[in-house]
């Protein structure tokens, strides 16, 4: 089956170059030019990934992709913003806001294939069927939905992904180049910080004080390790 992915961008032959390559590469691909509208194409077409630009006729799309991850329909697809925004504070708050990725343009094609099939290598299909529960959190790998204390937790698919593995391997601390080869397939674009970016937003809704984290403890000089309190 073929999956689907969402443009939203309002150059149209960038948009067309995005459809021929995409279309050729075997997805079937849905364009939007603006926002408005968009929310609906996606409720429309369950996309597996959304491609999204952040400087819009209409908006931006920062604050779009806040209202789909705090939509539980679309919360967990992947969102890969495409922008000509290249400023380092530009790339972290695409993360902290709920982006999976962030491509600067211009962009090379074969980049941005090989990321988007890096993002829907990930897909629950290829999740062991599993579930986990311990004081309260509970991950279902299948659903790939994850709750603590019975509130459902509001993760991205990278979030998700990154608390699910850390959580499979209680008491094992990783370095953050380890959680890069493991999540980010090790991807060279991809640095520590962005690591460091998904963690907080994690550890704000599953720790009591984010600053005093007791379920994903910092180990100083090294990275991260899981513990059950």
């Amino acid at each position: 089956m073929r999956q689907t992915i969402v443009v939203v961008e309002d150059d149209q032959d960038l948009c067309a170059l995005l459809e021929y390559n995409l279309g050729n590469s075997g997805y079937d691909v849905v364009t939007a030019h603006r926002l408005d509208g968009a929310d609906q194409l996606i409720r429309d077409h369950r996309p597996d990934l959304i491609i999204l630009d952040v400087m819009l006729p209409d908006g931006d799309g920062f604050e779009f992709c806040r209202g789909l991850r705090a939509n539980a329909v679309t919360a967990s697809i992947p969102v890969l913003f495409l922008t000509a925004r290249s400023q380092e504070v530009d790339r972290v708050l695409g993360l902290e806001i709920g982006g999976d990725d962030y491509i600067t343009k211009p962009f090379s094609p074969r980049e941005l294939l090989a990321r988007i099939k890096a993002h829907l290598r990930r897909g629950p299909n290829q999740e062991p069927r599993k579930s986990l529960e311990a004081q309260g959190l509970e991950i279902n790998y299948d659903a790939r939905r994850a709750q603590l204390n019975g509130k459902a937790l509001d993760l991205t698919a990278t979030e998700f992904e990154l608390l699910g593995f850390l959580a499979a391997n209680p008491g094992k601390a990783f370095t953050r180049q380890q959680l890069i080869t493991r999540i980010w397939n090790g991807r060279s674009h991809v640095v520590p910080r962005n690591i460091d970016v998904h963690v907080r937003r994690i550890r704000e809704q599953i720790e009591e004080v984010p600053k005093r984290p007791r379920w994903i403890q910092t180990v100083r000089g090294f990275g991260y390790r899981f513990e059950i309190p």
